[in-house]
């Protein structure tokens, strides 16, 4: 079984789970914490025709096309779109949801003002072909925004590894949990061993690989964190806090 397929097989079953996190999220104060945030990097025009990349349940389709928006989600796994299909009609928000590997997009060149990508491109088997797709799809003077972490860097450096298992026994005595918690957790784990971006120092892989594609105005914050996350979100994700990329075609 190839990478991809291992990839996409175990995105299909964590994807109930997955909804319920974006469902709590709709509810909560990062239902406009995010589309505050995504609009205030966008282009600045009024309706934009966004891409939505590994939509997951389709949260930015639902808070970014209730804004005036032309929403198209794409995901790998079908489950994902089912679920993003679900929560749309409870929300009553309208996108376009398609099933789609975003390292081999079905859309011509220049068709899309603003990209966004949450918390996927470190699941990626080809991130440098993702992000050479992602630029060709995006019209000159459209923007890419990648919300991403370094999930798994302890597995690959040996001091971050001690602090990052200290801080896991700290949360789960704190809360109860472990730091990452999946339904089919050993495949995860296993999953995580071999994934292309679980070595790489980020954001700076991503910053670079932008430039060498041609993205202008390349730009990484570190800080987003403090804006998306609420303060037992930020204590648990304190060792692979979340970063922000983006560029401009």
């Amino acid at each position: 079984m190839s990478l991809n397929i291992r990839i996409k097989h175990y995105w299909e079953g964590e994807a109930q789970g997955y909804s319920e996190a974006v469902e709590d999220e709709l509810n909560g104060f990062e239902r406009k914490a995010w589309s505050d945030l995504v609009l205030e990097y966008a282009p600045s025009k009024g309706s934009l025709d966004i891409l939505d990349i590994g939509t997951g349940p389709g949260f930015f389709p639902i808070v970014l096309s209730q804004g005036g928006h032309n929403v198209t989600g794409i995901d790998l796994t079908e489950n994902m779109i089912e679920f993003a299909r679900l929560n749309l009609e409870r929300e009553g928000a309208s996108a376009k949801l398609m099933t789609m590997d975003c390292q081999d997009l079905k859309f011509p060149d220049n068709s899309f003002d603003l990209l966004v990508c949450r918390n996927l491109t470190w699941t990626l088997d080809d991130p440098t072909r993702a992000y050479q797709e992602w630029h060709r799809v995006l019209r000159p003077g459209g923007r890419i925004l990648v919300f991403d972490a370094c999930w798994y860097l302890h597995l690959f450096d040996e001091n971050m590894k001690i602090a990052y298992e200290k801080k896991e026994k700290e949360i789960l005595m704190k809360y109860g949990y472990p730091v990452h918690r999946h339904r089919d957790q050993a495949e995860g784990d296993a999953l995580s061993q071999k994934l292309f971006m679980s070595d790489k120092v980020r954001p700076q892989w991503d910053l670079d690989m932008m430039l060498r594609l041609g993205f202008s105005k390349v730009f990484a914050d570190t800080s987003v964190g403090e804006r998306i996350l609420n303060e037992q979100q930020r204590d648990i994700n304190s060792m692979h806090s979340p970063f922000l990329v983006g560029g401009e075609k």
